[in-house]
């Protein structure tokens, strides 16, 4: 029995998918979700910098008439766009109107802060891109000499409204993908 077991997870595990564990059987990320504070503006950035494409617009909505996570009154009123961006996840967009909530941005190693990462094959040329466009970039691009990613390239930048993100690149692959039987999720090849 234990070899028909271990048997089946190789299979599963060479396939390039993994065995779920219990619990929720999740087919991947539908969407990652930020707050902006202007959702055209949002929205015309992810289009014009990612080609991302708005799907989706529903609101706004009164906040004192939905539910609170944590029980508190709502104030004010929030309106969402969900856009699609190539063959990766979407990205649901939230702008909140007169709302109670914190205008500071969180800092990169703050507890619930966040970043979307954008692929390209050519991290050096988006970054000369975002240059161009008047983006901060957080340092110069690294790319990995050694370990598990090595081979990736990446830099953080700050989005027109103060937002961390980050372009990534692994046109020829990362070093783990030679000894791993599982592999992450590669946008340039998303069925894999």
């Amino acid at each position: 029995m234990k070899r028909i077991i271990t048997l089946i997870t190789f299979l599963a595990l060479s396939f390039g998918g993994m065995v779920q564990a219990a619990g929720i059987n999740a087919a991947g990320v539908d969407h990652a979700g930020i707050n902006v504070p202007d959702l055209k503006q949002a929205e015309t950035f992810f289009h014009d910098t990612f080609g991302c494409v708005p799907v989706t617009h529903i609101g706004p909505f009164d906040l004192a008439a939905l539910a609170s996570p944590d029980g508190k009154k709502q104030t004010g009123s929030v309106s969402i766009s969900m856009i699609r961006c190539g063959t990766g996840s979407n990205i649901e967009l939230f702008e909140y109107k007169n709302a109670q909530g914190s205008t500071v941005m969180p800092g990169m190693a703050d507890i619930g802060a966040s970043h979307i990462a954008f692929y390209t094959d050519d991290v050096k040329a988006g970054v000369a891109y975002l240059k161009s466009q008047g983006l901060t970039i957080l340092g110069e691009p690294i790319t990995m000499a050694s370990g598990d990613t090595a081979g990736e390239t990446w830099v953080h930048f700050r989005s027109p409204w103060g937002s961390d993100m980050e372009l990534v690149g692994y046109p020829n692959g990362k070093a783990y993908e030679k000894t791993s039987h599982v592999r992450l999720w590669n946008p340039k090849h998303p069925a894999e």
